[in-house]
């Protein structure tokens, strides 16, 4: 499941928290809460509005309000704030992503007031308001299932100074509002969830809700969540990246290679030719999903000596792909199956568990191959 953010409005963590409780089952939610045990007693309102905007019609939207009872004003430092988390009965992995978010924002907040994150204490961030909006944003994506999120390009105006910085490399909308429509809060949520701000995979959607801030003028302060599964059909759109080097030990390639892989490559291949005085020259050749090329982009500037980088997309074709296990005389080892209209066309070993078989055995790791492919004639994709 995927997760798609349209900020181009702007974002609060309370519309964060406000969208995805319009898709989440919000007991389940609460639930979670109840692990963490926050400075004072708090209550969960969700109210629904309607937003309009000028002559257009009125958009439904969620709004997500904490009541707090009792809580004085006061500072609290990040120390504190992991403290709260750490000691919380919730995953780790959940006590991991929610102390990133606060992470991003004592980071942000040291730069602007040239603090150690050891020195800094929050104000309206560290209120137990905040300390919830970042915990249920955090919980119900993982209730929801969603393992990637994406998010447009973020609306702002009159930008705080550690919102600013959070933003730094994130693509922005600057808007004429007499308003904050991006908190710190907001965008340090965002930032530590999401994957990308450019291309986005082809969704079909399960579910959406729209949130919405507690300005009420003439410009629509909404957010919109959309989530569903990731579309993987026939036809398929990458983005084909290549430059060329002539003045780089090549040792460092397999270096490069594994970091272009864990970038998000398909595909990486290198060619080698003459160039100008009849220098060796090395072209680089990348195919990834399009969400990925501007990772790859930096990566090649930053790993290589390029000085520019050709890129374009392209449709190419690919066959359904499918994985099982197939017994064999050699245990249960896995085979990739791929097929066209529920047709199989290829079948392939799992090299790594092959490699690993003809090693424990001491064989010959062709005859591992062979075994499998025996084993895999006539295979069912159904069984």
């Amino acid at each position: 499941m995927i997760g798609f953010f349209d900020l181009k409005n702007g974002c609060a963590g309370d519309m964060v928290c406000a969208a995805l409780a319009g898709c989440v089952d919000i007991e389940a939610v609460k639930g979670e809460l109840k692990k963490i045990d926050f400075p004072t007693h708090y209550e969960i309102e969700i109210r629904q509005v309607v937003k309009s905007a000028g002559p257009f019609h009125g958009i439904k939207a969620n709004q997500f309000i904490v009541h707090v009872e009792k809580e004085q004003e006061q500072a609290r430092s990040y120390s504190e704030i992991v403290r709260i988390f750490e000691t919380s009965r919730l995953a780790e992995s959940s006590r991991g992503k929610i102390i990133h978010v606060f992470e991003l924002l004592a980071l942000a907040e040291g730069r602007v007031h040239n603090e150690s994150i050891d020195e800094l204490h929050f104000h309206a961030v560290g209120q137990t308001d905040a300390l919830v909006e970042v915990s249920f944003s955090i919980l119900a994506l993982e209730k929801l299932g969603i393992k990637k999120v994406f998010s447009s390009p973020v609306g702002v105006s009159n930008i705080a100074p550690a919102t600013m910085e959070m933003l730094l490399d994130i693509p922005v909308v600057i808007r004429k509002i007499p308003y904050e429509i991006t908190t710190p809060t907001g965008i340090a949520i965002i930032k530590a969830i999401t994957e990308s701000f450019d291309d986005t995979p082809v969704i079909i959607p399960v579910g959406h809700c729209y949130s919405a801030g507690t300005e009420y003028t003439d410009f629509p302060n909404t957010l919109h969540f959309i989530y569903g599964t990731e579309y993987f059909g026939l036809k398929d759109r990458v983005s084909v990246i290549e430059t060329s080097v002539d003045d780089m030990n090549p040792m460092v390639f397999e270096y490069l290679i594994e970091k272009l892989h864990s970038s998000g490559a398909l595909e990486v291949c290198f060619f080698t030719g003459i160039t100008k005085k009849s220098r060796p020259v090395f072209w680089i050749r990348i195919i990834c999903e399009p969400v990925f090329k501007e990772k790859i982009f930096r990566l090649l500037f930053k790993e290589t000596t390029t000085l520019g980088i050709r890129y374009r997309e392209e449709e190419r074709i690919v066959l359904e792909r499918s994985q099982k296990k197939i017994k064999t005389r050699y245990g249960d080892i896995s085979i990739k199956i791929g097929c066209y209209s529920g047709e199989i066309f290829n079948v392939m070993p799992e090299y790594e568990e092959c490699k690993k078989v003809a090693m424990e055995k001491n064989i010959p790791i062709k005859k591992v191959i062979e075994e499998v492919m025996k084993a895999a004639t006539g295979i069912d994709i159904e069984k």
